[in-house]
């Protein structure tokens, strides 16, 4: 089967940083290409697209989060992911929050779908919202595969996915270059 991969940057990025627990490890050392064979298990990786909210440079917070994310969308570059960008809006209380990233994962599934560019969807994500998505998926004669992690699990997703894992700190941490841990 021809596998694609989905991914809410920002419930990856989360729910990552969460299951590692360890400050000292960055997500931009992270070897996509054998998180992917990982996900795809005996399937044909094909490709993936990582979906993440634009963030704007208004103030000195931003300007560091903006500078973070820069990084990230160049790291990547080197395995050829796209990043798909949504927007990012800071509201009265200084909190950002990210608009369209979810409608936007939502099309290009579908469409993906519906132009025979995988068999298999793996959707990275914790938000309910994509149900719809899935379900339209699965009737175009698709199977989706719902990545999430233990400490937001999305129950919705679980149920409307063919299939799913539950990430666990080893699956991903077996992802990282081992040179990353030799501190000797």
């Amino acid at each position: 089967m021809k596998c694609f991969i989905f991914i809410d940057g920002s419930n990856f990025y989360k729910g990552s940083k969460n299951l590692i627990n360890d400050k000292t490890i960055s997500l931009l050392k992270l070897d996509y290409l054998s998180f992917f064979n990982f996900l795809c298990a005996d399937d044909e990786y094909v490709g993936a697209n990582y979906y993440i909210g634009a963030i704007q440079r208004t103030d000195k917070k931003s300007h560091q989060l903006y500078s973070g994310q820069q990084r990230l969308i160049a790291m990547l570059q080197t395995y050829s992911i796209p990043t798909i960008l949504g927007t990012v809006i800071k509201h009265p209380d200084g909190s950002f929050h990210e608009k369209g990233v979810d409608v936007r994962l939502a099309v290009e599934m579908i469409r993906l779908a519906r132009t025979q560019s995988y068999d298999k969807a793996i959707l990275i994500s914790s938000d309910t919202d994509l149900v719809p998505a899935v379900e339209e998926i699965k009737s175009l004669g698709k199977t989706v595969k719902y990545i999430g992690f233990p400490q937001n699990q999305s129950y919705g997703l679980t149920k409307a996915s063919n299939e799913y894992i539950i990430l666990r700190k080893n699956d991903l941490m077996s992802c990282f270059p081992s040179t990353l841990f030799n501190h000797s």
